[in-house]
Order: C-alpha cells, then structure tokens, then sequence
C-alpha cells in the first residue's frame, strides 16, 4: 500500500510568507487509505442529519440548531472575533481624526511687573494702592483640524501583523465550527439515547405484563393442585423484580428526556415526544475512503491557521526591530472669532516625518522574535498532536463500527432462539413436562436478549456519528 509522510498530509495546504517553515516529524507513516476493515456497502449523499430517514429528528435538530443557547453562543463568537481581527489588522492603514475646540482665557500682566503705573494709566489719584491695580485682558480662540498619521510599513512589519490577526480568525472561526459540529453531534447521540430510554421502558412495561401472565398460570394450577407453593412464590418474586426494573428504566427515562428538553431550550418537564424506534437502516461506509479526508476537519484547518499565525507574528517580532517611519499631517483654522473657524483666511497647517528607532529597552525585542519563534514551534506541535488524536478516533470509530455490525447480527440470532426457547418452556410448563425455573430462565434470555439489541442499536447510532465527527462530515 502506498504511503504518505504526515507533514505533506498536515501541511499541503499551508503557505506561510513568514521566516519560519513547518517542519513536523512523525515515527509512524499515514496509509493511503484506513486499515480497519469497512463495511463493503453503498455510500450516502445528503445531509448527515438526514441519514437515519428521521423525520421527528430532523424536526427537533432544526429547533436545536435555531434555539440551543450554546449554538447561539458560538454565532456571537465568530462575530466577535471576525471584528477583533480587523481591529488588529487596521494598522496597516492612515489614521486620521477631525476635531473641533473653542476656549476663552482670562490673562493678567502682574507676573510681568506690569500695572496702571508702570504703563502711565494710573493719573494723579492721591490713592497710590489704585495706581498699582493689576492690568488683565481677555482672549478667545477658536479651531477646526484634521489630523493624519500614517506609518510607511517599508519593512513589512504591519502586513505580518494584519496577516496574523486574520489567520488567527481564521483559527477561531474553525475551532468554533469544530465546536458547533461536535455540539450537533452531542445532539443526535442524547437525542437517540432518549429513544433507547423509551424503547427499554417499553420493554419493561412488556416484561412485567408477560411476568404476571405467567404468575397467573402459575397461581391457578397451584389452586388446582397442580404445582407447589414454591413455583408460585418464584412467579411472585420474578414480578416483584421485574417492577423495580420498571421503575428503574422510568428514571432513565425522564432522564434523558429532560437532557434533551434542555438541549432545545424548553423547560425540562420530561414530557417531549420522541421517536419510537431507533434508525435500522443506517448508511454504512463503502471500502478504500482516502485518509486524507481528515484534512477536513475545521479543527485541523485551525490548527494549520494557527502555525501560519505565528509565522507571521515571528516575522513581524524581527522587523520591530528595525527603524519606523510616519508620517504626520494636519490641517485647520484658527480664529479668535467663531464666525471666522470656517474662513479660509484664518487656515493653519502642519507637515512632518519621523524616524525613530530602538536603541536600548532591555532586549526586550530581541527576546520577543525568541518567544515568537517558542510559540511558532509550540503551534507546530499542538498542530501534530492534533493530527495523532484525528488519526485516531477515525481508526477507532472505523473498528467500532465494523464490530457493533457483527454485534447486530448475532443479538438478532440470540434473540431468535431466546424467543423460540421460552414459548416452547412455557407450552411443556403448562403440560407438566418441565419446572417453572426452566421457564423463568428460558423467559429472561429471550428478554435480556431485546434489551441488548436495543443497546447495540444505539451504540449503532452513536459509532456512526462519531465517524461522521472524527471524518469532518459526510463522505
């Protein structure tokens, strides 16, 4: 079988401008196409939701995906973190503000040995304190500006910054899909274990019906002298149990009900209807799927943005430390008089450049493109591990499933025979040719048998979503 390195598998889509490249090793080779076997069955096209051919499902999805306070959660999440990245990424671009004043200022000339005397105002008033009063005046001024500075990204310095901020969306926007999708996949699994409840309910309720037609029988062919009291209190005891069984069933029942009320965002009174059978009918998954499928997962694709991110954030560590070049303008009017703030006669302007560079801050942009690069190799890693776990649930789910199929037929079988075995116990109890034990036994496989089937028919359920969640969607 041919084989592919995992990096190429990891990173066929990555194309970094930064300084850095990845460079993932692995000890281990990727096949071509997953080893477990696969059921050798006809694909699926569509919807996933729509697979297990569930009409109330797909009806409660719609209303989870429309109300489930998490789902909505996630939807203000993106949001908030499509408007961060541009707030980041809006440095590449001039910044100019407009801005309006009036003020009006009081000034006296005291400070400056100024007063009536000095500047022969003050007469001949034989009151000398009058000749020393403090000369005062009032200004007033008015302006209108528009400012802008810009800084000339001749480095390349604020590009990388606006790159990383939007592969750093890119992330989150993916992680959060990843999210929605596993919170849809939790979803279908509570919603099909609710089922199962109601179905193992249901067979409690059969199993105690059955358990007291049997105690019937017993009781009147003791009455008649038929049997001895020890039947009838095995029959009595079997009655007994199957009721705290019932019970029991009861409370898993309101259980997973009410998970799945909360689920919707409804009140959880336990009394929602679900469907009464689980899927029987579910798409298998045909033989020789790609492994390169699991590039699909949104958390995957995260965690390549996330190496692209630092990559660039690493570019930008080096070219801070390189000079920085702005420019700087403004434009205006300034009148002492309101009236004249938008007369051109009264403009004022400004032009400037600046150059500045880093002498001496305690290495600490030196130290910055070295936690850059840390967090750059650090992502490399995360983004490996990532890969592993991927690998692994697609194996798991793969292996899982192939044997829950296996499981299905043989609890079918068992079920059968089960069946067959108490109905003829029962005939040869009622004729006296064998103990009521040999019934009761007989009774309880072919029981425990339904429940098993059940169980495994939502573990059925469960595998396939898993798969679906492990793939990064329909195949």
């Amino acid at each position: 079988m041919k084989k592919y390195p995992l990096f190429i598998l990891t990173f066929a889509l990555l194309g970094c401008s930064g300084n850095l490249s990845p460079n993932l090793k692995f000890a281990d080779e990727v096949p071509e196409a997953w080893n477990s076997p696969l059921p050798n069955q006809e694909s699926f096209t569509g919807k996933w939701w729509e697979v297990f051919s569930d009409s109330l499902f797909n009806q409660f999805f719609n209303q989870f995906t429309d109300s489930n306070p998490d789902l909505l959660s996630i939807s203000q999440q993106v949001e908030s973190s499509n408007l961060l990245a541009k707030i980041n990424g809006a440095t590449l671009t001039p910044n100019v503000s407009v801005s309006t004043g009036g003020s009006s200022r009081l000034q006296n000339l005291s400070a400056f040995g100024f007063s009536l005397s000095s500047l022969g105002l003050g007469g001949e008033s034989p009151d000398s304190s009058s000749s020393d009063q403090v000369v005062s005046f009032t200004s007033d001024n008015y302006n209108s500006t528009l400012a802008m500075q810009w800084e000339i990204d001749i480095w390349g310095k604020l590009r990388n910054q606006r790159k990383a901020a939007f592969k750093n969306y890119e992330a989150t926007n993916n992680e959060l899909a990843y999210l929605r999708f596993s919170l849809s996949m939790q979803f279908a699994t509570s919603y099909y274990s609710a089922v199962e409840s109601e179905m193992q309910f249901s067979l409690a309720e059969e199993i105690t019906a059955s358990l007291k037609g049997v105690r019937d029988v017993v009781s009147e062919r003791y009455g008649r002298g038929l049997t001895s009291s020890l039947d009838l209190r095995l029959a009595e005891s079997s009655l007994a149990n199957s009721k705290l069984q019932l019970v029991d069933r009861s409370i898993q029942k309101n259980r997973t009900l009410r998970n799945l009320e909360s689920l919707l965002g409804k009140y959880p009174s336990a009394t929602i209807k679900v469907s009464k059978e689980l899927p029987v009918s579910i798409p298998s998954i045909s033989a020789g799927i790609p492994s390169e499928l699991v590039k699909r997962r949104p958390d995957v694709i995260a965690a390549i943005n996330k190496i692209e991110a630092a990559s660039y954030e690493h570019a930008q560590s080096k070219r801070n430390l390189f000079p920085s070049f702005s420019l700087t303008a403004s434009g205006g009017t300034s009148a002492s008089e309101l009236k004249d703030v938008l007369n051109g006669d009264y403009s004022v302007w400004n032009l400037g450049a600046n150059i500045s560079a880093p002498i001496f801050q305690g290495n600490r942009l030196k130290n910055n493109v070295y936690l850059k690069e840390a967090q750059f190799n650090l992502a490399e890693l995360d983004a490996l591990k990532i890969m592993i776990r991927a690998f692994s649930e697609v194996e798991q789910a793969l292996f899982i499933q192939h044997q829950i199929i296996a499981q299905l037929d043989a609890v079918k079988t068992a079920e059968e025979q089960a069946k067959a075995a108490y109905d003829l116990a029962f005939d040869r109890y009622q004729k006296g040719l064998v103990d009521l034990v040999t019934v009761l036994n007989s009774q309880n496989q072919w029981r425990n048998s339904q429940s098993i089937k059940i169980s495994i028919q939502n573990l059925h359920v469960n595998s396939y979503t898993s798969l679906l969640l492990a793939l990064g969607g329909k195949f």
